[in-house]
This record gives structure tokens, sequence and C-alpha cells, in this order.
């Protein structure tokens, strides 16, 4: 019986985790079409990939570096998610 409770605990972490994922990628395309641009791509990063412009980062922190296009212009962003007042946008 307790690997069957471990199982589904892992089993909710993983949903937990994946929906976290997808809101955060809802909420950059949101911006991006806010700012009237076109989102090109972005990238989750982390200590070994760099956290761009932001000094300290905490546990449960998610940051992403964002390439968007605004009247044929490129440019970078980047998104500090799980902090208490919201994300942190750098655009």
């Amino acid at each position: 019986m307790d690997a069957l409770g471990m199982l589904a605990f892992i089993i909710i972490i993983i949903i937990i985790y994946i929906s976290r994922i997808e809101s955060h990628q809802d909420s950059i395309a949101s911006k991006i079409d806010s700012l009237g641009g076109r989102l090109i791509g972005y990238e989750r990063r982390n200590f070994f990939t760099g956290i761009g412009p932001f000094m300290f980062v905490g546990k449960g922190r998610m940051i992403y570096r964002i390439e968007y296009e605004v009247d044929g212009i490129k440019k970078e962003g980047w998104v500090k998610f799980g902090g208490i007042s919201g994300p942190d946008w750098r655009i």
C-alpha cells in the first residue's frame, strides 16, 4: 500500500509541474501579444545556462529567456516566475 501512495504522490507532483510550465508559456505568449509583437521562441534558464539580468534566484523560481519581434525588430527579454508579487518582466 505504501508503494501505491508513493506512486500517486509522484504522479501528482508531475502534473503540478507540467501545469506550472504551461501556465508560464501562456503568460509569455500573452505578454508578447500585448506588446504587439510576435513570439519567436523562449527557453528555460538556470544557473548553468545563465540567469540573465536577475541577481538572485531563489528556490522555486523559473527564469525564461524570450526572443520576440516587434515591427520587424528582433528583441530579447527575460521573465522570472515564482515571486510573491508575480512575474518579473525585463522586456
